[in-house]
């Protein structure tokens, strides 16, 4: 009979995302969390996105719990957290643009607003503010209407 893993241990090692993984023995979970947890912690960082800043918690709460689920389970599996095939083109290139965009208009588009519209006092915080709602009011519109469905006589 295989020893159990520490389930104490296993908590408290998940305090850093993926080392709880890494104890469990799952290396490709563990490291997928570790990168998933510090590379938004980068990104957050060096670009200055405050709208990513929920990611953080997000993940660290799913590491743990996960972490601590898979140390419950008879035999604990190597999954994948993503699937590296799945992030093909149709996925990652639109998740780059993006985050690409996301930081043009957080970053830049408000030092370009200031130097041009100077004189105008509408600030860039208030036209965001009016693009974001136009934006969910549009959205919101679209799913309301939704496809339509034939029926065949």
């Amino acid at each position: 009979m295989k020893n159990r893993p520490n389930k104490a241990l296993t908590f408290f090692l998940s305090f850093c995302p993926g080392v709880g993984h890494l104890y469990l023995g799952t290396m490709t979970r563990g490291l997928q969390f570790m990168i998933l947890f510090f590379g938004a912690w980068a990104l957050i960082d060096f670009s200055s996105i405050g709208i990513f800043n929920f990611c953080i918690p997000i993940i660290w709460f799913y590491s743990l719990f996960d972490a601590l689920q898979l140390a419950d389970q008879e035999i604990i599996e190597d999954r994948p957290l993503v699937e590296w095939t799945h992030l093909t083109g149709h996925w990652l290139g639109p998740i780059l643009i993006a985050l690409g965009g996301i930081l043009i208009i957080d970053d830049i588009m408000p030092r370009v607003w200031n130097k041009i519209f100077v004189d105008i006092n509408f600030s860039w915080n208030s036209f965001r503010s009016l693009a974001m709602a136009l934006a969910l009011i549009i959205i919101g519109m679209l799913l309301l209407r939704g496809k339509r469905v034939r029926k065949n006589d």
